[in-house]
């Protein structure tokens, strides 16, 4: 092997050794750790599920009867600044049945969905009342409000953090380490599955009531946790 082959070897070989020694400091040291923070919070806003349906044999009557309740449906609730209202589908379908395995078409149905949302409970009971003469009620969800979550996801990640950083010092001291580097850390929030009180079948009184009584609210709680996954390396480590 001639001196100039024999010195290009000797800086590959070289090299190599020095990245493996660099690899193993840079993973000399890492601990995984996870810390939390969890905080019970009262439900401040309801989702009302509203259903408007009719049938028939005539589409086009069919069609303008549920397009009057749902125009109704919608004034009223626009004259509540505070309801957040979006209407979810619209569907046409026609009604058949089968006989002597040959189908018969009997008339049209047409369904419209409506969900309301607020944070003034009260007022958003009393609306679903007084629509039901309009409207089948098909579900109430009680849920923390975005602007609440947000504020507890801002309280709840500073304990978190400050729980993390305990455990990380906690660690260093009990490895005989003089500090740390924080290498990775993600965030990850959750709450409780909602609270949804669906009805067996859509529940809507007699057009000929005057009124409906106004259900009680029941909100209830959901627990918000807050978890911080995260690596550190350990430094000056024996």
């Amino acid at each position: 092997m001639n001196i100039r082959l024999f010195s290009y070897v000797i800086s590959v070989l070289l090299s190599v050794s020095s990245f493996n020694c660099l690899a193993e400091g840079l993973d000399y040291g890492i601990v995984e750790l996870n810390a939390q923070a969890t905080q019970t919070v009262a439900r401040d806003e309801m989702v009302l599920v509203l259903k408007i349906q009719q049938q028939g044999t005539n589409r086009q009557q069919v069609s303008n009867t549920v397009t009057a309740r749902l125009n109704q449906v919608l004034a009223t609730a626009r004259r509540h600044d505070d309801f957040n209202t979006t209407q979810l589908t619209r569907t046409v379908e026609p009604k058949f049945e089968y006989q002597k395995d040959k189908r018969i078409d009997n008339g049209w149905q047409d369904s419209a969905l409506l969900q309301v949302k607020s944070t003034n409970l009260s007022s958003l009971n009393k609306f679903a009342a007084n629509v039901q003469n309009l409207a089948a009620i098909v579900a109430i969800n009680y849920q923390v409000a975005d602007a609440t979550l947000q504020n507890y996801e801002t309280k709840l990640t500073r304990q978190a953090i400050a729980r993390f950083q305990q455990r990380a010092v906690q660690i260093t001291h009990e490895l005989g380490g003089h500090g740390y580097k924080v290498v990775s850390m993600s965030l990850g929030s959750s709450q409780d599955a909602h609270n949804y009180g669906a009805y067996a079948a859509p529940v809507m009184l007699s057009r000929a009531a005057d009124s409906a009584p106004v259900q009680d609210i029941a909100a209830g709680e959901t627990r918000l946790t807050l978890s911080i996954n995260g690596k550190i390396q350990v430094t000056g480590l024996p």
